[in-house]
């Protein structure tokens, strides 16, 4: 026998699902975009142990014919591609016609299906790639697909699957990224006997949008719209001040099609790059459309990741949509039921005392505020003795007090806790001059001009007050209990560490589905609004399983005090930049910020007159 031979049909396919189908997920994706070709109006997942067990989907699609159904667990068989030229302009979410028997030939796999005008339907039964039965069934019109022990006969495959929960958050953040895209299908997502997900068809991509990532959110997002000769962009995109730790709130659709794209994201960030610090990122959800001629969806087997023909023309509409949209005054969005929310009275800004409120879902503004409340013009801001930079002003009345009497600031913790040695002074001596771009304070001494960070100075001195404060194992109770909704994939991070965040002084748990509430948080965090500060942790966390490596108090007062800080672009008042360099004297280290970014430059005199040829 010869060295060259050719593979079995059955290993083609395995080899086929390795990289169409990598985890349930996959498979779940693969399902529902055929089911959105169908032209259904109505999808239904349902899922049993994240998917590993059971994956079905149901759809009112158009259904298929025996004969086509039986073509259609065939390799490379399809409906959506006649001839060469039809690859360059797909107008179908799938078309490669590898799904199918890809998910067939590594699970148990049934197909019912029946066109609207057939008077039975047709039922196929795949155990690993090979047919076990085929027989005529009654059926409603449409589709409905079952796949049972995904990987059975591939080992080694399935043991790379995680655990239940991840798996789950992997389907859903599929799922709720086709259901983004497409508001005029009803989506119903169950796993096991619990429903989770049930949107019915939308109005408009807003009200999906609400549907989604929940009416606070959706209220706070401002309206984007380009249209060019080949180009019709629009979306929703956050405000500056409504940051996020990771860029998992970043939403992008070409054609209805989800796509993570480097183009997308490099517009998308750039357009916000002199208004978010490094690190920080906004949430998106970005429409565009274009002829299929000008977009290649053929570069990747899973279909993830897109090519534009004219990439630079994409990048400058994202800029500038994104750009003008930020700088237009925003009307009122719409609910999830398509309709303007209630009315709420605007808060005053003449006082950044802590809130009343215990705050849910939402974010905060980089003032502190609650996100529902306008943001201040820089000439609102009162004067430095009514405004001092405080530790928290979002939930400190959810709290049990330490003390009666006014809020703690920063440096008040900083003056009150005996561990904080201060060093010799240093910046306190130097004379504040103002700000530069508002984001970093000029201050002199005598040896030349110094240029501090404001954010990461004061994030600086908010970690070292909030470590030095710790007791990782007491716990202060809340007088109201907060709850608050993470995405699907975050939610199955913080699952996995809630006992780790117990052992610190957090009462929390599940609160159903991606919700969880907190009763009693570390005393060192006490002033914090938890849910904020859970949010940033969870996106720095990884997927895998909890590590004993992970400093998780560290990472904590990290997240807690880069919340908190001062940001850049905030105005300040020369009091407000003495305090601040007075407590940065108290540091211990004021060197970096806790991330590892320098707090401070310095350019000395004689640099400075070399400048300007003076020596």
């Amino acid at each position: 026998m010869g060295k060259i031979t050719i593979l079995p049909d059955t290993l083609c396919n395995q080899i086929a699902a390795g990289e169409v189908v990598e985890r349930p997920a996959a498979a779940a994706k693969e399902l529902m975009e055929n089911s959105i070709d169908a032209g259904s109006r109505r999808i239904s997942l349902t899922l049993v142990q994240g998917g590993r067990k059971e994956i079905r989907i149901v759809d009112n699609g158009c259904g298929m014919s025996s004969e086509d159904a039986l073509l259609a667990i065939e390799r490379h068989a399809t409906s959506k591609l006649r001839t060469v030229e039809d690859l360059g302009r797909v107008h179908t979410l799938g078309f490669r016609g590898e799904a199918l028997p890809s998910i067939a030939a590594v699970s148990r796999f049934d197909l019912v299906t029946r066109e609207p005008e057939a008077i039975s339907g047709t039922h196929i039964r795949i155990e690993g790639g090979i047919i076990r039965a085929v027989k005529e069934t009654g059926c409603p019109p449409g589709t409905l697909i079952t796949i049972r022990d995904l990987f059975f006969n591939v080992p080694a495959r399935r043991k790379f699957l995680r655990t239940v929960d991840t798996e789950l958050s992997y389907v859903s953040d599929q799922f709720l990224r086709l259901a983004l895209a497409h508001p005029e299908i009803h989506f119903q997502m169950t796993h096991g006997e619990r429903s989770l997900n049930d949107w019915p068809r939308a109005r408009s991509f807003e009200a999906r949008v609400a549907q989604v990532l929940g009416a606070e959110t959706a209220t706070r997002l401002r309206p984007v719209f380009f249209e060019g000769p080949s180009i019709t962009l629009r979306g929703l995109v956050s405000p500056p001040e409504l940051q996020r730790a990771g860029s998992q709130m970043i939403f992008a659709f070409v054609n209805g099609r989800p796509v993570r794209d480097r183009t997308l994201n490099h517009g998308i960030l750039s357009a916000y790059e002199s208004m978010i610090p490094k690190g920080r990122f906004p949430t998106v959800a970005l429409f565009i459309n274009l002829a299929p001629d000008l977009v290649d969806v053929n570069v990747h087997p899973t279909k993830r990741e897109v090519r534009f023909r004219q990439p630079g023309e994409v990048l400058e509409a994202v800029r500038r949509a994104i750009g003008e949209g930020l700088h237009r005054p925003s009307p009122v969005p719409l609910s999830a039921e398509g309709t303007p929310p209630a009315a709420s009275p605007p808060r005053a800004f003449s006082s950044m005392r802590p809130s009343t409120q215990a705050w849910g879902r939402e974010e905060q503004t980089e003032l502190g505020q609650p996100a529902h409340a306008p943001a201040p013009a820089a000439s609102t801001l009162p004067p430095a003795e009514a405004m001092p930079v405080q530790l928290s002003t979002s939930s400190a009345a959810t709290a049990t007090p330490s003390s009666p009497g006014e809020p703690l600031t920063p440096f008040d913790l900083l003056d009150q806790d005996p561990r904080i040695r201060s060093q010799e002074p240093r910046f306190s001596r130097c004379r504040p001059i103002g700000q530069l771009m508002s984001t970093y304070i000029l201050v002199e001494d005598g040896e030349g001009l110094i240029l501090i960070d404001q954010h990461a100075a004061h994030e600086r001195i908010l970690y070292n007050a909030i470590s030095s404060r710790a007791r990782p194992e007491a716990g202060q109770r809340l007088l109201q209990s907060v709850v608050f909704e993470l995405m699907p994939r975050q939610a199955a991070v913080l699952r996995g560490w809630i006992p780790q965040l117990r052992e610190m002084g957090f009462e929390m748990e599940s609160f159903g589905g991606d919700s969880f509430v907190v009763q009693a948080v570390p005393v060192a965090l006490s002033r914090m609004a938890p849910d904020l500060v859970l949010r940033d942790l969870v996106e720095k966390l990884p997927e895998e399983e909890p590590s004993p490596r992970i400093d998780l108090f560290t990472r904590l007062a990290q997240s807690a005090a880069c919340h908190d800080a001062i940001k850049a672009s905030q105005k300040l008042h020369l009091e407000e930049m003495r305090r601040l360099l007075e407590s940065l004297d108290a540091a211990c280290i004021a060197s970096t910020c806790p991330h590892g970014r320098p707090v401070w430059v310095k350019l000395t005199a004689a640099e400075i007159a070399r400048m300007f040829h003076r020596t």
